[in-house]
């Protein structure tokens, strides 16, 4: 018992200060890549947006992208089978501004078992800028959302760039559950990556990819990514994979998304995530046991500290207890910086649970041949 509690001593030590180093790190990083001149002209841009069932949606986002202060933009919207007002309301924004078109899918035409990306394969061949900015119809853009991503890829000369929006969900378990997203903030050394890329621990969200056209073309795009569970985290790592500059930034003043309503359908929807994120083969069964073990640690370290200083305040029992304050320091620090609210940032032992038992389910749904559901739709 006694080595044991060393060991995890030591352990959540090291733990707590390489995360509150490592975030301290990339909201640096973040922060010195978005400085400089903003640009508000440009060549074009094209949006493209797949929609499915999504007419509590949609007015919000094109109201902010038509309020855009870049204003050379093309809005492209592929509607994908919806059965409810989603194209009558597209419509109406069609008829107002001439930079918005819509498309429909063609059911017969299927170019990927992913509902999503047989969506983006169809519509993005009708983009004609520059630049392709990928989002979703549950996300709102601040004015100068685009200006701000245009003038940082070419400051920074970059052909892909996502990043962290202001996730909103009414439900506090589903925003625990969302903060989950915060791992790639305060675990994955993003500052490191910019400089020197990992494809496995290269991240993007779905809410705003930005990418240059020429660069999208080299790699193959979304049709190189056939199997891809999540097309955000796919097309990223075939970028990098394919030599080409990424960065991962906290894009929360800029974007924001409404991206599920309850707990449940939060759980459901970060644990495909998580899935697509890190797949289960045999040769990351390690890494990935290591993983759900410092997250157990992490978790329940709150508890144990408490226990262990209320019977012994030991070297170790302080110990621990300081790489728990570190750790839940980094967490607290990452996600107000995002704009998570206060109750969601101090929940970090829950949040840690939550991605465990998510894992554990994807891993079910996996091996059981269940799958995961997008927009009504199953993915495998």
């Amino acid at each position: 018992m006694e080595t044991w509690i060393t060991v995890y001593a030591i352990v959540m030590l090291i733990l707590g200060l390489y995360a509150i180093i490592n975030t301290l790190l990339n909201l640096l990083s973040s922060r010195r890549l978005g400085k400089g001149e903003i640009r508000t002209e440009g060549p074009l841009i094209s949006i493209v947006i797949p929609v499915r069932n999504e007419e509590n949606n949609i007015s919000r986002l094109l109201d902010s992208l038509i309020a855009q202060d870049y204003r050379n933009i093309e809005i492209l919207i592929i509607n994908d089978q919806s059965t409810d007002r989603t194209e009558e309301i597209i419509r109406k924004y069609e008829a107002k501004d001439s930079r918005i078109t819509i498309y429909a899918t063609d059911a017969k035409l299927s170019l990927h078992k992913n509902g999503k990306i047989n969506a983006l394969l169809q519509l993005i061949p009708h983009a004609k800028g520059e630049y392709i900015i990928a989002t979703d119809a549950d996300t709102v853009h601040a004015a100068n959302c685009i200006s701000n991503a245009y003038s940082l890829m070419t400051r920074n000369k970059l052909d892909i760039i996502s990043g962290l929006p202001q996730e909103i969900c009414s439900s506090y378990f589903g925003s625990v559950c969302m903060s989950a997203m915060m791992l790639t903030y305060v675990l994955i050394p993003q500052w490191f990556i910019y400089r020197f890329p990992i494809p496995a621990a290269s991240f993007a969200i779905g809410q705003f990819i930005m990418m240059r056209k020429d660069a999208y073309d080299e790699t193959g795009g979304y049709e190189k990514i056939k199997g891809s569970i999540c097309d955000d985290i796919g097309i990223v790592r075939l970028f990098v994979q394919q030599k080409k500059k990424y960065a991962f930034l906290d894009f929360s003043k800029y974007s924001s998304c409404y991206m599920y309503r309850t707990g449940m359908e939060s759980f459901h929807g970060i644990e495909r995530s998580i899935a697509g994120a890190i797949p289960l083969r045999l040769i990351s069964i390690i890494p990935i046991a290591v993983v759900v073990i410092l997250l157990l640690h992490a978790a329940i370290s709150p508890l144990i500290s408490i226990i262990l200083l209320a019977a012994r305040p030991s070297g170790y029992a302080i110990m621990l207890a300081a790489g728990t304050v570190l750790f839940m320091a980094a967490w607290y620090i990452g996600c107000k910086s995002t704009r998570w609210r206060k109750r969601v940032s101090i929940s970090s032992p829950l949040t840690m649970l939550l991605i465990i038992l998510m894992y554990l389910d994807s891993f079910i749904r996996s091996i059981s041949g269940k799958g995961f559901e997008w927009k009504g739709r199953i993915i495998h």
